[in-house]
């Protein structure tokens, strides 16, 4: 209590034994002032409780105040307010430890429990890490069986690939050049499975012979094709020798397809004289109907040639189509001479029409002659009748009057002419009608 004879004035606080001696009262009750909030304190960074002066002094005007209201307490009954208050202390400190104690274990447990956390998040960590190693392992592994594939693949492919080469360098030789590219790609495809099938351990001679035997199969099925094409393509240009040289590049193609659908139905063993007797079948009808069609073209120019010289081309037109339409509906075994007899009807019809159409554009030749004559005749017939003094001086110079007897003989002549008649008749009809309108 070093501070007890200092002035309070001087100093800025107290120690707990020092403030109980100021006021006069226990070191607990001085604590339990401070708890209850009665006197302001302060713990130091040493952990001593320090009580401030301030709040001393007004604790101690306070207390002087009181006890001189109260009058003065027996020493016995302040001995056991004390007593009470250090009892009170006491519990307050055994509840404080008990707190303390509590959160002590409570630290203890939690301590215990982020050890125990730690501990498991290292053993996870140690399985994680073990778990790594083995992925690890896996994935090393599974790169050393990945590299050894496609060490083998790669080993695989280049053996295929050499042999594909030389399999592809067999089928374009020359001698083979008759393949179709359809054909030319089955029988890669048969070389390209028959080395697939293979290993690159095979040996190279072995594999050889497997590329010829493989080809020479793969090969057989066409070429045995190819020689009956050209077979059949003999057999088919032979029949169509048959054909007329008059024939049409249409007639031919006919022909040969014909021909080619008779033949496609032999097999490569077929008798190529039963092959022969069916190309010359298939052509048969398609060589009749050429000479069907030769022959209705010889009648049908003879029929033309028949026509009279006037004949128009729209004559000859009409009697071609004609012509072409009787002979349709004529047999095919028809001679030329029955076609003709068939057709002299028709011709005779178109020869006599125009005949008749010819003597009527020529009769109507003659007509527009004699009629003209018939006007010219008005004049000098005027002039005949002028100096019989049958019609006067003034009436023979009027050109409107000779004018209206031209026009009328000039439509009754248009009327009554037929283009027969003489020079004279057409005169005698003029001059008919020129006293008729002078009358």
């Amino acid at each position: 209590m070093k501070n007890v004879g200092k002035n309070p004035t001087e100093v800025e606080s107290y120690s707990v034994s020092e403030a109980a001696a100021v006021l006069g009262v226990s070191s607990p009750t001085v604590k339990r002032m401070v708890a209850e909030g009665r006197v302001k304190a302060y713990h130091t960074p040493g952990g001593h409780l320090r009580i401030h002066t301030e709040s001393l002094n007004a604790m101690r005007e306070g207390e002087t105040l009181s006890r001189r209201s109260a009058g003065d307490v027996s020493p016995a009954l302040q001995n056991r307010r004390e007593h009470l208050e250090e009892l009170s202390l006491e519990l307050r400190e055994h509840r404080i430890n008990r707190e303390l104690e509590k959160v002590r274990d409570e630290k203890q447990a939690e301590e215990d429990r982020r050890r125990a956390r730690e501990e498991a998040r290292q053993q996870e960590a140690a399985q994680r890490q073990q778990e790594i190693e083995l992925e690890r392992q896996r994935l090393a592994q599974e790169k050393a069986e990945e590299r050894r594939q496609r060490e083998a693949e790669e080993e695989l492919a280049a053996f295929r690939s050499r042999w594909l080469r030389g399999a592809i360098e067999l089928v374009s030789d020359r001698r083979y050049a008759w393949l179709t590219p359809a054909q030319r790609k089955e029988v890669l495809e048969a070389l390209e499975a028959a080395i697939e099938s293979r290993q690159p351990t095979e040996d190279h001679d072995y594999m050889g012979s497997v590329i010829v035997q493989s080809f020479l199969a793969a090969l057989q099925p066409f070429e045995a094709e190819r020689k009956a094409q050209e077979r059949r393509q003999r057999l088919t240009e032979q029949a169509l020798w048959r054909l007329p040289g008059s024939a049409t590049e249409v007639e031919r193609a006919a022909a040969m397809t014909a021909v080619r659908e008779a033949l496609k139905s032999f097999g490569a063993t077929a008798d190529e004289c039963e092959m022969r007797i069916a190309a010359q079948q298939a052509i048969e009808p398609i060589a009749r109907a050429i000479e069907k069609r030769l022959l209705d073209q010889r009648v049908i120019n003879w029929a033309i040639f028949k026509l009279s010289w006037s004949a128009t081309d729209y004559d000859k037109a009409r009697v071609r189509r004609e012509c072409a339409e009787i002979l349709t509906e004529l047999p095919n075994d028809l001679t030329e001479n029955e076609a003709r007899e068939a057709l002299g009807p028709t011709i005779q019809e178109a020869c006599d029409e125009i005949r008749q159409r010819q003597a009527e554009k020529d009769r109507q030749a003659r007509r527009t002659p004699l009629i003209q004559q018939g006007v010219a005749f008005v004049s000098s017939y005027l002039r005949e009748l002028k100096r019989q003094g049958e019609i006067t001086p003034r009436e023979y110079f009027d050109s409107g009057f000779t004018g209206q007897l031209q026009e009328a003989v000039r439509r009754s002549l248009e009327a009554d002419l037929s283009g027969n008649e003489t020079a004279q008749e057409v005169q005698k009809k003029a001059r008919a009608i020129i006293d008729g309108c002078l009358e």
